[in-house]
């Protein structure tokens, strides 16, 4: 197969071949001769078969639909967007979560609408549709299996909005628990707990067109939902003891959920056979199972007795979260791997559940998942798959793209279940006929209904190749001759034969498969041979061969792990089992460009219960605005609270609902910016409230070589002296201050990994993310804290244009003469030209004597040519020179004591420069105790 361009390749090569209809038939008649339905031929290649999934979240939004509120239109949208995505890389099965917190994102007599679909519990959409059916229609027309995800006991999510009159919380308060974090949840050892859950799968599993059910780890909640006490189900138990109840208590919750797991599977089985009941446990069922193995005993805390469910057979499928890396000896993938397929007894398929990154950003986490997935194919050869968490991190090209290339560029059908139906399909009825320089394969079965998926099988000389066709696809177009590239190679491009290395068509077959994946008999149709008159002409040839020969261009894997990425991956520690309030921006975005907070409301077990926006929020959407106290994530549902408004610290009460705060900022590099002052507030803060402080460690967008002076020492939030230029990350910063300022804070700074001191963003292989909304490209950032100067003149700077950089300079400047003045300068690393320029509108109420907003402007654009060797201020100081020389007496200023120096008279811009990096001489002998990277 690897020595001749598929199918697809030939039809885009446009390398398929005419056949002549005299040679053979008039066109569109049938050219074979039937061959009667038989088993697999010689040299037929057996179908891969491999589980391929992805979990799709909908609790607070996590995957879809991307906010509440959506219109229909929008939902559907995102839905086939992810969908495309799915069936474009070959994964064969998609995990939808419908049932969040006892609510549904389908129509539903038993439970309300999801408030996470419409930011309203209980609200259909509008205009209406129902999402899962559209799902199914969806996920089955792209030939991918649709697993609908529940949560079996959890009553009401902290991300899912207010606890509406339409809620089990208010509808059946006797059923529920509340939790001390927030959340409430269902009693799982009442009967009528387990008889609502059983109802609204039954309910799902009869009126909905699903291949399989699945239940993720939330059995009894994890303990730091309650603060690490006991769960509160006095009263339950003490009913029990009143009944004559003999079992311990933990032992009486376990058996509750046993029961309920295996009235579950009968039911669904009673049912619906076909339909495959799937669970998804935490990855450890004990610690010291096997013995190299520490974490959370699940037996215990959440009273799950998994590896009982396993070993019962009460399932088709078993998805431990393994979401831990190779070579992590206390957690190892492989090691739990291969103990739970040691516990599996009766067969059933064993597809673990994988984490996205937890092995690491960039070509490590390519690597890791890549390994991960091989690791399951040799270890679980009969049966493999893995469930991906989750499909949010498959939007990370580098990986998909390695993924999909990879393992995945095979399609694959799913492997079958034999304990469910092991009876065959029959064969379909099929015919062929030409079309033009392809051949239509045809085909009809007279049980379509239970027919999930086709295989078209093709031979061309001894070699065969197959298609995957879809439910409802009922003919497929194939190529009547494709090229053998390889042979084209050998014989050299300039030297081969056209008609030796072309590959006619010769025969195709076609077979059925079942709900439960059994593949039945292919029908075989042989072809006359076609004749090599159409032959394509060797011109044609040449180009197609020159066009594999080509190599992808992609963008460059990361270089640098970032802070955020380190925490959620490897050091998660930290914040297991607390109360985590995040410090964040709208710039703050990780190596796969999702938020800062949807990386870490994703993580598994992490209790995310505030947001702090110092200036201009937490989301891109929310620049601009300030948020106050009160105001929530609209995307997570969690509290926001503002850092730039009444309080540039957190408030004392702000922290009491919390054990850590993290702080995660992409920051500008320059001292003018705001956000590297909440850092330190926010530091002092957590000093007086006795809180941890942990700061997640950025790429400082400058690099950290360059320091540039004078020190910006103005008043408010601007508390601490700071070159124009420092050259220091966040993490830095926080170590020095914390030093230097004697707060005292419990500071952990987890750091970078790949960062270096001369690392411009643009080295890092990130994609450029905005550390501001004023830095619309990396080269304004460059530039920026020179510009800063220009704050208190009646010149400024023109930020977030898509230029590298304007200078927004009085009507009345000759920028035209100042421009050819700076390029008789010889500036490192810049050219300068004249431009001009509307700029935006005024701000109600601002001083229009300030900034000259509402007329034509001109302004100087820096154009860089080097930015390594470009130093900011010394540019900005030449280009107020160049117009003050220019256009005399047409710029005021109120400059920093040093940069004054400029108006003496026989002063210099190289004699101020200097000046500015001796005033910093203390500053750089204290920096260098605090500097994190080489």
């Amino acid at each position: 197969m690897s020595s001749m361009i598929t199918m697809a390749e030939s039809v885009r090569a446009g390398l398929s071949v005419a056949l002549c209809a005299l040679a053979l038939c008039a066109i569109g008649c049938a050219v074979l001769r039937p061959d009667k339905a038989i088993d697999k031929k010689p040299g037929m290649p057996s179908v891969q078969r491999e589980f391929r999934a992805a979990w799709i979240a909908t609790v607070a939004n996590i995957n879809w639909p991307s906010e509440r509120g959506l219109s229909s239109e929008e939902q559907q949208r995102e839905a086939i967007a992810l969908l495309d995505l799915l069936a474009e890389h070959n994964f064969n099965a998609a995990i939808f979560q419908v049932r969040p917190q006892c609510d549904a994102l389908y129509e539903s007599a038993l439970e309300p609408w999801s408030y996470y679909l419409t930011g309203v519990q209980g609200q259909a959409p509008n205009p209406y549709y129902d999402p899962l059916e559209f799902w199914v229609e969806e996920a089955h027309r792209r030939g991918i299996e649709l697993h609908v995800w529940l949560n079996p006991y959890r009553a009401h999510h902290v991300s899912g909005g207010k606890i509406s009159e339409h809620s089990i919380v208010r509808r059946r308060p006797e059923l529920v628990v509340k939790l001390e974090r927030g959340y409430y949840w269902l009693d799982p050892t009442k009967r009528a707990t387990q008889d609502h859950s059983l109802s609204v799968v039954m309910d799902i599993v009869r009126r909905y067109d699903i291949d399989g059910v699945h239940f993720d780890d939330y059995f009894y909640p994890y303990p730091e939902y309650n603060n690490n006490k006991d769960f509160p189900d006095n009263a339950s138990w003490a009913q029990y003891l009143r009944d004559g109840g003999k079992l311990e208590r933990d032992d009486w919750r376990r058996e509750a959920v046993n029961d309920f797991i295996k009235r579950i599977y009968k039911e669904i089985k009673r049912a619906k056979p076909h339909v495959k009941f799937g669970l998804s446990p935490f990855g450890i069922w004990r610690p010291h199972n096997p013995e190299s193995i520490r974490g959370l005993d699940q037996y215990n805390a959440l009273y799950a007795d998994a590896r009982l469910w396993f070993n019962k057979g009460w399932i088709d499928y078993w998805s431990p979260q393994l979401y831990w890396p190779t070579n992590q000896i206390r957690q190892s993938f492989p090691v739990l791997l291969g103990w739970w397929a040691g516990e599996n007894g009766k067969g059933r398929h064993f597809w673990p559940g994988i984490s996205i990154g937890r092995g690491g950003r960039g070509e490590a986490g390519v690597d890791e998942v890549l390994n991960q997935i091989m690791i399951v194919r040799g270890m679980l050869a009969e049966s493999p798959g893995v469930i991906h968490w989750s499909i949010g991190g498959l939007k990370d090209e580098a990986l998909v793209t390695a993924i999909g290339d990879g393992p995945y560029k095979n399609p694959a059908l799913v492997p079958a279940s034999p304990w469910l139906d092991g009876k065959a399909p029959g064969t379909p009825e099929v015919d062929v006929r030409v079309r033009g320089d392809q051949l239509n394969v045809y085909w009809s079965h007279e049980d379509a209904g239970e027919i999930f998926r086709w295989v078209v099988y093709a031979r061309r000389g001894q070699i065969w190749d197959y298609t995957l066709a879809n439910r409802r696809d009922r003919s497929l177009s194939l190529p009547l001759f494709t090229v053998n590239m390889t042979a084209v190679e050998l014989a050299g491009v300039d030297s081969f034969e056209v008609g030796k290395v072309l590959l006619p068509l010769a025969e195709v077959a076609v077979a059925a498969v079942d709900r439960t994946g059994n593949e039945g008999e292919a029908v075989h149709r042989i072809l006359a041979a076609p004749p090599y008159s159409a032959a394509p002409r060797r011109a044609e040839v040449v180009a197609a061969f020159e066009e594999t020969q080509e190599t992808d261009v992609r963008r460059p894997r990361p270089k640098v792990k970032l802070g955020m990425e380190v925490l959620v991956e490897e050091r998660l520690d930290l914040i297991a089992g607390k109360r985590v309030g995040l410090v964040t921006n709208p710039s703050a975005v990780g190596g796969d460009l999702r938020s800062a907070i949807d990386i870490l409301a994703g993580a598994p077990g992490v209790d995310l219960v505030a947001l702090f926006g110092p200036e201009h929020g937490v989301r891109g959407a929310m620049q601009g605005r300030i948020v106050g106290e009160g105001e929530i994530d609209p995307q997570t549902g969690i509290p926001v609270y503002s850092l730039y408004g009444d309080s540039y610290a957190p408030k004392r009460e702000w922290l009491e609902g919390l054990d850590v705060l993290l702080f995660d900022i992409q920051g500008v590099g320059a001292a003018w910016y705001t956000f590297k002052y909440s850092l330190s507030f926010a530091m002092e803060a957590c000093a007086a409230a006795g809180i941890p402080f942990i700061v997640l460690d950025r790429p400082n967008p400058l690099g950290g070589r360059v320091v540039e002076g004078p020190l910006l020492d103005l008043e408010g939030i601007f508390r601490h002296p700071l070159p124009l230029r420092h050259g220091m990350t966040y993490g830095e910063l926080a170590a020095m201050w914390n030093a230097t300022e004697g707060f005292g804070t419990d500071l952990t700074v987890v750091q970078m990994q790949g960062w270096r001191r001369g690392m411009y963003w643009n080295d890092t292989g990130l994609l450029w993310v905005m550390p501001s909304p004023n830095m619309a490209t990396f080269e304004t950032a460059v530039v920026y804290p020179g510009q800063c100067l220009f704050e208190r003149m009646n010149m400024s700077e023109g930020r977030g244009t898509s230029k590298p950089f304007l200078m927004v300079g009085a009507p009345w400047v000759d920028c035209a003469a100042a421009a050819e003045d700076l390029n008789g300068r010889g500036i490192a690393g810049a050219l300068f030209r004249p431009a001009h320029f509307i700029p935006r509108q005024l701000a109600p109420g601002a001083n229009p004597r300030n900034k000259p907003w509402n007329e034509m402007s001109c302004g100087i654009e820096i154009m860089l040519t080097d930015h390594e060797a470009y130093r900011s201020v010394a540019a900005a100081l030449h280009i107020i020179d160049a117009c003050r020389k220019t256009s005399p007496d047409s710029l005021s200023w109120t400059p920093p004591a040093t940069i004054e120096l400029l108006d003496e008279p026989g002063v210099t811009v190289e004699e101020v420069v200097e000046r500015s990096q001796e005033e910093i001489a203390d500053f750089m002998a204290v920096r260098k105790h605090y500097l994190l990277y080489r």
